[in-house]
């Protein structure tokens, strides 16, 4: 899933995730995701990332830079690749980042991403945890209105907890104008994640 949207098509996927955490606050890393089922196997997405944190008590602070690759989109103006520069607060269960985007669009006009993850309900080890987004694009070409920024939204719900050296999670996420995959209703995910 990536914000609210469905990457691999419905089909079940199997990621991989590098990262490297320095004391100094710089941190880098690779991820990669391969989907099959009612598809051929193929890799769905892929990126690369590095930024610098810096602690301060119980709040920190983040930027960094992603380079993303997905296999598909389904509108477009909008390319599989691009890179984002972020910035980002987190206090306690709360984080907020925003993301500038000056290739997400084809005509390779600055596209905006904001969002607000939080912790809602934490009970012994289960945990409740929302996202909310807010994207800022410019007006499809020809619409009449693309001097004009279009607001699109997406959110998800989802519960986890620990099970073994298992992390178990599964939600609900859902956005009002999907890139990557069909537009629709809510859609239901699960994840299975183990760290080593």
């Amino acid at each position: 899933m990536f914000r609210g949207e469905t990457i691999s098509a419905n089909d079940p996927a199997l990621s991989l995730s590098l990262s490297l955490d320095d004391e100094s606050g710089l941190f880098a890393g690779v991820a990669a995701s391969v989907a099959a089922g009612n598809s051929d196997p193929r890799m769905t997405y892929a990126s690369q990332y590095a930024g610098y944190a810096k602690r301060f008590g119980e709040t920190s602070v983040e930027a960094g830079i992603i380079h993303r690759t997905y296999e598909r989109v389904v509108d477009t103006e909008y390319r599989k690749d691009f890179v984002e520069i972020y910035a980002g607060v987190t206090h306690k269960s709360l984080k907020a980042r925003f993301f500038v985007s000056p290739n997400y669009r084809r005509d390779k006009r600055a596209s905006y991403y904001g969002e607000i993850n939080a912790r809602l309900i934490g009970f012994h080890q289960w945990s409740l945890d929302g996202h909310a987004g807010i994207s800022l694009q410019p007006g499809h070409q020809g619409s009449g209105t693309n001097l004009k920024m279009q607001t699109y939204r997406d959110w998800r719900l989802q519960i986890s907890r620990p099970v073994g050296k298992l992390f178990l999670s599964g939600g609900v996420a859902a956005t009002n104008y999907p890139v990557y995959s069909p537009i629709g209703k809510a859609r239901i995910f699960a994840s299975a994640s183990y760290a080593f």
